[in-house]
């Protein structure tokens, strides 16, 4: 169940899987920063949309829409898949990345991720404040509509994270989300084993 008020914790950082040495895998957290789309009634929009109570926006790239709903099925050729939501209502998309715009630094990102298409995982990536990339990372996203955990801390901060699905040859797509929070307070250095275990480094729910 999500959790909106608890006190922040993180779990203990690794480097390995990431192709910027600033970005750290982390597991599951809480935040006051929290969304989870379950008050929101999005039928393929294109226009950017606020979250995580005004603080950030969200939109889908390459005029593309992003779709609320408490479940979604894909059927392609042979194959047909299909996901609950994790928890209400999830956020996904046909096309194209899922980008978060913040409008301050943010330091800490994460949530829960499934793919009903039939290729696994997905990319996602940070930028400053100035548009640059400041970090990139592997995203867990099992074929079969299984909820995976995914989080990451940069020490420079983000003010944008482009998440896409490795489906139609990288170009995106049906990747959804869920319980989705960050944290905008700086964390510590790289490397440093500090922090509140709270259960696993990357953890794998069944969806609801």
């Amino acid at each position: 169940m999500k959790t909106q008020n608890a006190a922040i914790a993180t779990a203990v950082m690794i480097m390995a899987g990431t192709a910027y040495a600033d970005v750290a895998r982390v597991g599951e957290f809480d935040s006051l920063q929290f969304e989870g789309f379950d008050n929101e009634q999005w039928t393929f929009e294109s226009e950017t949309k606020l979250v995580f109570g005004g603080i950030g926006e969200v939109f889908a790239s390459d005029s593309g829409w992003i779709h609320t709903t408490g479940s979604w099925g894909l059927s392609s050729g042979d194959w047909s898949g299909r996901t609950t939501a994790y928890d209400g209502s999830m956020l996904g998309n046909t096309r194209g990345s899922i980008i978060y715009r913040f409008d301050q630094t943010q330091h800490t990102f994460g949530g829960f991720f499934a793919t009903i298409a039939d290729v696994a995982d997905g990319t996602v990536k940070f930028f400053g404040s100035d548009d640059a990339l400041v970090g990139e990372s592997t995203l867990a996203a099992a074929v079969g509509g299984e909820w995976s955990w995914n989080g990451w801390a940069l020490q420079e901060g983000f003010n944008r994270v482009e998440v896409t699905a490795n489906y139609n040859d990288g170009a995106g797509g049906f990747l959804m989300h869920d319980s989705v929070r960050v944290i905008s307070a700086a964390i510590p250095a790289p490397g440093a084993l500090a922090m509140l275990l709270t259960g696993g480094l990357i953890t794998t729910r069944r969806r609801r």
